[in-house]
């Protein structure tokens, strides 16, 4: 038997956050109902296309027919995953609808979707300041100017935020939404109301292919059982849904999944402040149970967001990206006309992810007026230095993954180690972040080069230098 051979239905007992239950009312008296459907692609039959309710998942048939159970523990929305070159933005009907008549049809676009691709990884985009939406439309136009051309756009989360203004905010990302030239697939945040992601995205957590990839869109929103927000949590019929379509793959088949409270992250631990309580608010709880399952399954890369900054943290094989948010630290920059960071100082921007074949790579790219052709820079790293005085520097290599290390020197002398530090004041603290303290002495009067080298685990060097000058 094959490790991956489909299962054609599970079932979930607990419903997932953002994907309403069916009507109960609906199955009170009577036993789950059948939906069927078929599927289409340039008008003709789809054979061996997978269809969900959210919990289980069915696969039509030679004649792109399929049946599928629905029942209380059925999410909100009937999905056709949509295969190797084909695409449809109408990829969801509401189970209610399907009920009504018993079907849910889906029609299907030839979509060219060569093998070697690159998309955008985005999170995190709202901002209530003034600048918010001139920048985020500026990031939106820029990433369509992007050469080459992206496949198309992931935005896991947070797309506006919760409280009087949510409609407002809403109602403007929409707007800046059709600025886009390439499509956009969406995932929930923990700030959206569940309502109005629904009425605009449709399922909260659903997935798709491209090229030789295929693309798992994860919820894990749970709302608070005392209200008030959010913890994250996969549980219940998404969990259920998540095994059968991760069995559902042929062995081999390469595999990228989108969240945004991460599941593998350093944050809580960063956090000084942090009362283990509230941890799930930060990092999904049953994060032993995903990341088994993602490296049984061979999941290449696992983007995550909600923390506003870049972490890198390989688990089982599998590589976990906190990816910095689009919008920055909003609460914290009081400067309409300044570089807008993360809370790790990094400048805002997005993830470009290329992949060729079954091969998976991405670099993390600054936005617009916060854009620096830079891999990283000196805090605390003066211009001019007294004679015999200390150099005292910290070195921001802004996506050096967990595990990294770095070494700097001054002119061609020898490369002294530096310390990796989570650097900052409690309660935050920042990742990818390393430390030198040495002796001005012996420097003459004049110029020197000041070099920091960060080497990945994967070997990967980055390179900065900066010029200063020692003065009596």
């Amino acid at each position: 038997m094959k490790r991956r051979r489909f299962l054609r239905t599970t079932a979930g007992t607990v419903l997932a956050a953002g994907m309403s239950p069916v009507a109960p009312s609906l199955f009170a008296a009577d036993p789950p109902q059948t939906i069927s459907g078929r599927v289409l692609g340039g008008g003709k039959p789809l054979a061996d296309v997978l269809v969900s309710d959210g919990c289980r998942i069915s696969r039509t048939d030679d004649q792109g027919e399929y049946r599928l159970a629905i029942g209380p523990d059925s999410g909100a929305f009937v999905c056709v995953t949509t295969p190797q070159g084909w695409w449809s933005d109408a990829f969801h009907v509401r189970v209610d609808k399907a009920l009504e008549t018993g079907r849910a049809d889906f029609s299907l676009r030839p979509m060219a979707q060569p093998d070697r691709f690159d998309f955008v990884f985005t999170c995190d985009l709202s901002s209530p300041k003034p600048w918010g939406v001139p920048r985020l439309k500026a990031s939106f136009l820029e990433i369509n100017e992007l050469k080459p051309t992206p496949a198309f756009t992931l935005v896991q989360g947070d797309l506006w935020l919760h409280g009087p203004k949510s409609q407002e905010m809403h109602e403007k990302y929409l707007e800046i939404l059709k600025l886009s030239e390439i499509p956009v697939r969406h995932g929930r945040g923990n700030h959206e109301l569940a309502k109005l992601y629904d009425q605009a995205f449709g399922p909260s957590y659903y997935s798709f292919d491209w090229g030789q990839v295929h693309f798992i869109v994860l919820d894990g929103n749970q709302p608070k059982p005392t209200g008030g927000g959010h913890y994250g949590l996969v549980k219940g019929s998404e969990l259920a849904w998540l095994k059968a379509d991760l069995a559902a793959q042929p062995e081999g088949k390469a595999i990228i999944v989108g969240v945004h409270i991460p599941i593998v992250s350093t944050y809580p631990d960063r956090r000084t402040d942090l009362k283990r309580e509230k941890a799930p608010f930060w990092q999904l709880p049953n994060d032993k149970l995903l990341t088994d399952l993602f490296t049984r399954y061979g999941v290449k890369l696992v983007l995550q967001g909600h923390m506003h900054e870049n972490e890198r943290i390989t688990v089982g094989g599998v590589e976990y990206v906190e990816s910095i948010s689009m919008c920055g630290t909003w609460w914290k920059n009081q400067d309409v006309k300044g570089m807008e960071r993360g809370v790790d100082g990094c400048p805002r921007g997005y993830r470009i992810v290329s992949v060729d074949g079954t091969k998976v790579t991405h670099r993390y790219r600054p936005s617009c007026e916060s854009y620096v052709d830079r891999q990283g820079e000196f805090i605390g790293l003066k211009d001019r230095i007294a004679v015999g005085g200390e150099l005292d520097f910290v070195f921001n290599c802004y996506d050096a993954p967990n595990g990294s290390t770095a070494e700097a020197r001054i002119d061609a002398g020898d490369w002294r180690p530096m310390k990796t530090i989570n650097y900052g004041s409690t309660p935050f603290t920042k990742p990818h972040h390393f430390r030198l303290i040495t002796s001005a002495k012996g420097l003459s009067f004049g110029a020197h080069t000041v070099e920091a080298r960060a080497t990945w685990p994967d070997g990967t060097a980055v390179v900065e230098k900066k010029r200063i000058e020692v003065v009596p």
